[in-house]
């Protein structure tokens, strides 16, 4: 299936990377499907969390465990309920970034996930009671 998107004009997907967000994601409820787009090759960060159904929204992101590896988190039973997961079902966790003009000033927030549930492409934006930052740095500052 061919998508338009914000930054790689028309693209081609496969339908069954389609993930579903049953809730859509904060400020952008109204939007339920998006795919994942890795123009840097497959599994490779920054990824860009594209919607399906038009070129807006788009968000880049990235997996918070390959910048803070001690990154943890608990989520409901509502949720696990919401996300058809069970403690075994395979996940995928992003966090959305915001990108400055300089680059480097990236940050990421790790307050509100994106959960993937890999087995359904069920997907759900969660908001964690564990204390983390909203704006936590992507790229460690130069001395």
């Amino acid at each position: 299936m061919n998508i338009k998107t914000r930054d790689f004009g028309e693209v081609q997907i496969d339908e069954s990377t389609i993930l579903d967000f049953a809730s859509g994601i904060i400020g952008f409820e109204d939007v339920k499907r998006y795919t994942l787009i890795s123009p840097l090759g497959e599994g490779k960060f920054p990824m860009w969390l594209q919607s399906v159904e038009d070129e807006q929204p788009c968000f880049v992101v990235y997996d918070p465990m390959e910048i803070y590896p001690d990154y943890k988190f608990q989520i409901s039973d509502e949720e696990m309920e919401m996300l058809k997961m069970t403690a075994d079902t395979p996940y995928k966790c992003l966090t959305v970034a915001i990108v400055p003009d300089d680059y480097r000033k990236t940050t990421i927030n790790l307050r509100c996930p994106i959960v993937i549930n890999l087995k359904d492409n069920v997907a759900a934006q969660v908001i964690l009671t564990e204390h983390y930052e909203f704006k936590a740095p992507v790229y460690a500052e130069e001395d």
